[in-house]
């Protein structure tokens, strides 16, 4: 992990808040209400200071990222079914679309097959 900066080694109390949440097994959206520390600044403030998420979780993942290593198996395991999860989301959107749009996407597949 990268050491940090003595520039950047000062943090705001929403910061260190938030490094603890996600030391602690908080998740990222639940970071972000608290603290108000958006994803992409949590993981950079983790990395330049050396603390990790759980492992086997979507957030240590992140943090393996954002520290330039190679990902654990169980973090790169808990990323995969989160992606997974969120393409089952994305093809379930269809059945909640109002009946006129859902005949006419099927119809459009029906006709493609044909």
């Amino acid at each position: 992990m990268a050491t940090p900066d003595t520039q950047d080694s000062t943090l705001t109390a929403a910061q260190a808040v938030a490094l603890v949440l996600l030391r602690d097994g908080s998740t990222e959206r639940s970071i972000t209400k608290r603290t108000g520390t958006s994803g992409d600044d949590l993981y950079q403030l983790a990395a330049a200071h050396g603390i990790t998420a759980p492992h086997a979780t979507v957030e240590g993942h992140r943090c393996h990222e954002a520290a330039g290593s190679e990902p654990c198996d169980g973090c790169s395991l808990a990323a995969a079914r989160a992606q997974a999860r969120t393409l089952a989301r994305q093809r379930r959107s269809v059945s909640s679309l109002p009946h006129a749009s859902r005949r006419q996407t099927t119809r459009r597949k029906r006709t493609a097959t044909r």
